[in-house]
């Protein structure tokens, strides 16, 4: 076997592979054996069609095969011969078909773990974040949301104008160059006007109408909103059944009991108080950590693998349209996605550029995690789940979770030393 190995990248590596015809030989009898076993050709009992005959209908299986054989007995030795610590695996390009009697080439494509020399994983200078006000008191913002879910409904008079924040009940019948809609007919459909969950523009044509008027109206749908009703402007005809406002509860002690578990609004108010103080401070402590990793990053620079990120860009999208897919018009997601893979693109180089850098770090400054502290986290995700600490671990073993929990874990405290040994300061 002869080899020769070329960097055509960073961390691409090409692996030329030579056999000789001696080797493709013995591929090529082995190949033919096993589809003489199974090869059922007329005026030949089964395993008994001559090697000629079999290469007569079977040259282009046999080809294949020996391709396949070749490539999965030799590839590993030569990786191993060539001290190459491949990341993926690599792809496999002949340069021909194998033919008996001849030498047969490949070429492997492969890309190897990148070397990283640590500079700087301690001081790393990062200038502590900062929450700005919000617009609103959450709290305020809170209670009002729970003052109107405790509400009342009331119905207006029958000549009172819609407004926004009103409940209203219609029937409605849309349609498109005269013909119906599919799906586009509702009765005694209620809509909160103002809340901006209706089709856009609906809301704004009802605004005015009083109980049992009807209106007729064009909505016109936007190019960029994409589906088939893009660019068009389908016609609506509404009638209003019903205008209902909402009484607010009454701000006191009762109404704290009747959506909390406390006796006095001064109580609620005060563990409200106390979650949003304590969201806001967690807050602060994962930006802290986001540009800690950030510096860390730029302080340690070095290439990554194209392949695993593009693998981890792969599943952060597939897993986003699995969640949200069926959301997303058909004619329209494959240019959503392609958006995706350019937008998230960097976050994806990132993550794959940390999970190196975590590894070196645990062993250069000897963080491991420990059997028991794995034993720990999974008796934490037992009580959480209310099953038995057996059963989650069989579970996880089965599914080849574990290496992925550690791995959390490892980049958990690995972060926890470059945040403790950073220096922060106040901008």
């Amino acid at each position: 076997m002869n080899l020769e190995v070329e960097e055509s990248g960073p961390l691409e590596r090409k692996l030329r592979v030579e056999l000789g015809a001696a080797e493709v030989d013995a591929a090529f009898d082995a190949v033919y054996r096993q589809i003489q076993k199974h090869a059922r050709l007329r005026g030949f009992r089964p395993g008994r069609a001559p090697r000629a005959v079999l290469e007569r209908y079977y040259s282009e299986e046999a080809q294949a095969q020996v391709m396949e054989r070749l490539a999965r007995e030799t590839l590993p030795k030569a990786i191993e011969e060539r001290e190459l610590d491949i990341v993926l695996e690599p792809s496999v390009e002949p340069s021909g078909p194998p033919k008996p009697g001849a030498p047969f080439q490949y070429t492997a494509t492969l890309e190897v773990r990148p070397s990283i020399e640590l500079r700087q994983i301690r001081g790393l200078a990062v200038t502590r974040p900062t929450l700005p006000p919000p617009d609103e008191d959450p709290i305020d913002a809170h209670l009002q949301q729970l003052r109107v879910q405790q509400g009342t409904l009331i119905e207006e008079p029958a000549d009172t104008p819609a407004a926004r924040g009103h409940r209203v009940t219609l029937d409605y019948v849309a349609s498109l160059d005269g013909e119906p809609l599919e799906g586009g007919a509702a009765t005694g459909h209620e809509l909160e006007l103002g809340a901006g969950r209706a089709f856009p523009g609906l809301e704004d044509e009802i605004v005015g109408l009083c109980a049992g008027q009807t209106k007729e109206f064009d909505l016109p749908v936007p190019e960029e909103a994409g589906g088939e009703l893009a660019g068009k402007s389908p016609h609506f005809r509404a009638t209003v059944t019903s205008v209902k406002r909402v009484e607010l509860a009454e701000l006191d002690d009762e109404f704290a009991k009747d959506v909390s578990d406390f006796d006095t609004l001064a109580d609620f108010r005060a563990e409200l108080t106390r979650r949003v103080e304590a969201s806001r401070s967690a807050e602060v402590e994962r930006q802290t950590r986001e540009r800690v990793i950030d510096a860390a990053l730029e302080a340690n620079s070095f290439p990554v693998p194209q392949g695993l990120v593009e693998r981890q860009l792969a599943g952060r999208i597939a897993r986003t349209v699995r969640q949200y897919g069926a959301q997303i018009p058909q004619e329209t997601l494959e240019r959503v996605v392609e958006s995706w893979r350019q937008d998230w693109r960097p976050a994806a180089e990132r993550d794959v550029r940390f999970s190196f850098l975590v590894g070196e770090i645990a062993r250069a400054e000897k963080i491991e995690v420990g059997s028991e502290e794995l034993d720990e986290q999974l008796k934490k995700i037992a009580d959480e789940r209310k099953e038995s600490l057996s059963r989650v671990k069989r579970a996880y073993r089965e599914q080849g979770l574990v290496q992925a929990l550690e791995a959390g874990m490892l980049e958990q405290k690995v972060v926890e030393f470059l945040v403790s040994e950073a220096t922060l300061s106040d901008a």
